[in-house]
């Protein structure tokens, strides 16, 4: 049995598929457009036997499938024409556009932030290993409070709902269930397949990681970690398949728990209607990756 994963866009659910990607919203008609998502992916045979690139080559194509299914559901959101043509294939010109001003948030909130205060403590003689735990604390923090914060508002509340769907609607797969929504119901909103799981990993890999960073110059240390990003993406994409593929639940657990942590603040408990969507995006991507 093929297993899936997903997350919530604009009123719906995309689901992610071995072969393809669907997303399935509802419309302000209060019907259910199924779409499915097709991208050129970088992640093929030919690289999924090479370990680091392989996780660095699959989070880009999730995240380029994540920005064509949001354009997608915010377009059938506003009751425009639901054809997928309605929703231009970003250039390479506007992806990488996007991307760095994505990377310039995260470097200056993530990096550079930490980077600073590690300056100050460094001058109050602390140790390179105390000072790396010190920013992974302020950099999960910093992410904590930004999910705290934007959870609050109506518009991500109901994303966080669909986002609890989407992972009901995966453990019923799962579980070999009916996909109905009285067997949604019985099953858990966290997921350990989740992206945050992945998430908090990077963050933990880069303390270890970024120990080794000297701190005597804030540029340096900045430049070596942005260097150093695409490794430690890698490293968590690998110990993640290691986890999932190993027999030791311990193990498991101890990878798993943070992230289903996490998840009690980006998921919310979904109403009938919510599942319902999650259930049709769930068996259209069965449909286009089973048949």
């Amino acid at each position: 049995m093929n297993s899936y994963g997903g997350q919530a866009v604009i009123n719906g659910v995309m689901i992610m598929g071995r072969n393809t990607s669907v997303i399935a919203v509802r419309s302000p008609a209060e019907e259910i457009i199924k779409r499915e998502i097709s991208i050129k992916k970088l992640y093929s045979s030919k690289f999924n036997k090479i370990p680091i690139l392989r996780g660095i080559l699959s989070l880009l194509d999730q995240l380029r499938t994540g920005v064509k299914a949001i354009n997608l559901s915010e377009a059938i959101s506003r009751g425009e024409k639901d054809s997928e043509e309605t929703v231009p294939n970003l250039s390479g010109f506007q992806l990488f556009l996007t991307f760095s001003v994505s990377l310039l948030f995260v470097i200056g909130i993530f990096l550079v932030g930490p980077a600073v205060v590690s300056r100050i403590l460094n001058s109050l003689g602390l140790g390179d290993f105390l000072i790396s735990i010190i920013e992974g604390i302020i950099r999960l923090s910093l992410v904590i409070a930004y999910i705290f914060f934007v959870g609050l508002s109506d518009e991500f509340k109901k994303l966080f709902q669909y986002h609890g769907a989407e992972h009901m609607a995966i453990w019923t797969h799962d579980n070999k269930d009916d996909l109905t929504i009285d067997n949604l119901k019985k099953y858990s909103k966290e997921h350990p397949r989740c992206g945050t799981s992945f998430i908090f990993l990077v963050i933990l890999i880069s303390i270890i990681l970024f120990t080794f960073v000297p701190t005597s110059s804030i540029i340096f240390r900045v430049i070596f970690k942005i260097l150093l990003l695409p490794i430690v993406i890698g490293v968590s994409y690998e110990l993640l398949k290691f986890a999932s593929s190993s027999k030791s639940k311990i193990l498991k657990s101890i990878l798993n728990a943070p992230g289903i942590w996490i998840q009690f603040l980006t998921t919310r408990k979904p109403d009938n209607s919510q599942m319902e969507v999650a259930i049709e995006s769930l068996k259209f991507a069965i449909e286009l990756n089973e048949d």
